[in-house]
């Protein structure tokens, strides 16, 4: 009789002492579970300019290697912590849309130097230098769905010829690739280029974007700068960009008073670009800087200004 009940309560303890691991193990999974979403939970943020002091032209630069555009410069950058990105888009020889500065350079993609248009199959068996991936317009949006808190903006070129219709059939194409591809909610993380005043209606009747930026690719009058930052004041572009050459104190006052974000480009010197930050300049479109601006300083890297 006492061998049974001593026999009864050893089951009793094992059962306790096994329900106690059991609600242990459940507990510490539901724990690391949560700490697993709350790392990788990662979702698009309502966009702000306040929140950017650096954009990654061209997607940003690897070594001495710039205006790549590339997926590997992309996630280098993302990984040093840059969330807002500048991509070029042009047309292969067959119309596919592409993330590439120009012809003009081959950036290892054909032999020789002598420009040269690639068909979207040539572009995309060719890497970049040898080694860095080419993207188009749909990987692009495919990248950017991976990394919702990224934003990118869309240098789409001929500066000149921008008008109202060329803008929006362009975005039409932008917009319905990026819903064949599957990547609808990366239209969200879209920031367009404008060039001139058409160029805004000719994207604002399309898509509500997440923001604009006003480029101003060449030099203008301070009255031209006047219409353009009261334009942009009026119709809510928060911010523009100037090429280094063009930036001077007269420049920023003219949207400081119209309370219009001015980022300068390219600059990858650190010293100068902390100096146009104290001058007012909200920021700096850059191969390498981050808003830490900290990775060239310390190894001791001074790069001079590209264009």
């Amino acid at each position: 009789m006492e061998h049974d009940k001593k026999k009864q309560e050893h089951r009793f303890r094992t059962l306790f002492h096994s329900l106690l691991l059991f609600v242990e193990i459940i507990l510490v999974s539901v724990f690391l579970w949560g700490q697993r979403t709350s790392q990788t939970s990662v979702v698009t943020p309502e966009f702000s300019w306040d929140h950017y002091e650096t954009i990654a032209h061209a997607l940003g630069g690897i070594g001495d290697k710039t205006y790549l555009n590339s997926k590997e410069s992309f996630l280098a950058a993302y990984q040093m912590g840059c969330r807002l990105f500048e991509v070029d888009l042009t047309r292969t020889a067959d119309g596919v849309w592409v993330c590439r500065h120009s012809w003009k350079q081959s950036l290892g993609q054909w032999d020789g130097e002598e420009a040269k248009v690639l068909s979207s199959e040539e572009f995309l068996a060719s890497p970049i230098y040898g080694k860095y991936t080419p993207l188009t317009f749909e990987d692009l949006m495919l990248l950017l769905k991976e990394y919702p808190d990224a934003f990118v903006m869309l240098d789409s070129k001929q500066y000149s010829l921008r008008n109202y219709q060329t803008t929006l059939d362009d975005y039409v194409d932008y917009l319905d690739m990026a819903r064949e591809a599957g990547a609808e909610d990366a239209i969200d993380q879209i920031i367009p280029e404008i060039y001139n005043q058409a160029m805004f209606a000719g994207t604002a009747l399309l898509y509500q974007f997440p923001a604009y930026i006003y480029s101003l690719w060449k030099e203008y009058s301070e009255e031209e700068l006047g219409e353009i930052a009261e334009f942009c004041q009026e119709k809510g572009i928060g911010a523009a960009t100037i090429y280094y050459k063009y930036w001077s104190e007269d420049v920023q006052k003219i949207f400081d008073e119209n309370n219009i974000k001015l980022y300068i480009y390219t600059v990858n010197d650190l010293d100068a670009a902390r100096e146009y930050r104290k001058k007012g300049a909200a920021g700096i479109c850059s191969d390498y800087l981050l808003d830490t601006d900290l990775d060239f300083d310390k190894k001791g890297i001074k790069i001079n200004y590209e264009n």
